[in-house]
């Protein structure tokens, strides 16, 4: 799926190390125990200090490869700032801890520092009720739906406490990070208001998880807005960093740096294409979420059902809204679509 794209280096760095992407900006690669395995973070030299873009996930040896480096090559001057692409937790994991150990800056969006804080007061839930009649709300029967939460147990690598205060930032403002400025782009779909950071200066884009190397990321309807269509948000998203320049360097969160943004951005639009296109088809007649994600996401139903049924129903209001499948909500409330 990442066939054409110019990457700037062939192999990833060992976990840990600082590797230099370009004067004052520097790679540090984190292990992250689900899939994918890994998670890119940024170090921007600001002079007096540095920058951070996003943490890497809270466990042991995410905080040990952290705390050597800052013991060593960082230990001259301060964290000044944290800058976060978005909330999830191999992202944001360790934010609350960076806080309370140097006292620097935290800036994100506000969505997303919302969304930081509903999953930590979440953390140690799992599934709960509300899941259930979710997921019986489209499709799952009762027996089925207790299959699934029985199979749930709590996770492992939970994000510590967010920041308490922090320094909102909005679609077009313009930041400084190791002695650049960065526009702030936006977008929908993977999460509520993820944050891009784009360098007009010297065609430099922190994609975060928006743009990623040789994966799609997720776009999950959540069980909270059933009827939302983040697919269509993720789309809109692509089409508008189309008027990046098309030799943009990208630093992704997940995979390699890489040139070729306009030939990647098309790629995941035939990807996302190909995936609704694979959804019609298992929609010839009525169907639901929990029949699709049986049918293209089998894998994940019963270990992650919050991305299979999300992934499902994002991609079945997707056809909804462009008039391929017609929505219906019977008197139980019980969610199906069919050919329109």
């Amino acid at each position: 799926m990442s066939d054409g794209l110019d990457f700037t280096v062939q192999r990833p760095p060992a976990y840990g190390e600082l590797t230099d992407v370009l004067p004052k900006l520097f790679w540090v690669r984190l292990p992250v125990p689900t899939a994918p395995n890994h998670v890119n973070c940024w170090l921007l030299d600001n002079g007096p200090g540095w920058t951070i873009v996003d943490t890497g996930l809270n466990t042991d040896d995410t905080f040990e490869m952290w705390d050597k480096l800052w013991r060593g090559l960082l230990r001259a001057r301060p964290l000044q700032n944290l800058t976060f692409t978005h909330a999830h937790a191999d992202h944001f994991g360790l934010a609350g801890f960076f806080v309370k150990e140097t006292k620097c800056s935290v800036r994100m969006p506000l969505a997303e520092w919302l969304s930081g804080w509903k999953m930590w007061h979440e953390r140690e839930e799992g599934p709960d009720e509300q899941f259930a009649s979710f997921m019986k709300r489209n499709g799952a029967s009762g027996d089925e739906a207790a299959v699934i939460m029985a199979a749930q147990r709590p996770s492992k690598f939970l994000g510590g406490r967010p920041p308490r205060e922090f320094i909102r930032i909005r679609d077009g403002d313009v930041i400084a990070m190791g002695q650049r400025e960065w526009q702030v782009i936006t977008a929908g779909g993977h999460s509520a208001e993820h944050a891009l950071f784009f360098c007009a200066g010297e065609k430099i884009l922190i994609a975060g998880d928006q743009i990623l190397s040789h994966m799609a990321p997720s776009v999950i309807a959540p069980a909270a807005q059933p009827e939302a269509n983040p697919m269509q948000e993720y789309l809109d998203a692509l089409f508008r960093l189309e008027a990046l320049p098309a030799d943009t360097l990208v630093l992704p969160s997940h995979g390699l740096p890489f040139r070729g943004l306009h030939q990647r951005l098309a790629q995941l639009r035939e990807h996302h294409q190909a995936r609704l296109d694979d959804v019609m088809s298992v929609a010839s007649g009525k169907t639901n979420a929990f029949l699709v994600a049986q049918e293209i996401f089998p894998r994940a139903l019963y270990a992650n059902p919050r991305l299979a049924f999300g992934e499902a129903l994002a991609h079945l209001n997707m056809l909804a809204s462009m008039g391929r499948l017609a929505r219906d909500v019977d008197g139980d409330s019980v969610i199906s679509f069919a050919p329109a």
